[in-house]
């Protein structure tokens, strides 16, 4: 039963990570010659 409640807080803790939190991807800042 303990392990239930564990998982279910990780569970619930990533579905508020994703909800709530913003995930910001590095890209690069400038174009090839083509574009």
């Amino acid at each position: 039963m303990i392990r239930d409640i564990q998982v279910f807080d990780i569970i619930e803790k990533e579905r508020l990570r994703q909800t709530e939190g913003i995930e910001l991807i590095a890209s690069e800042n400038f174009v090839s010659q083509q574009v």
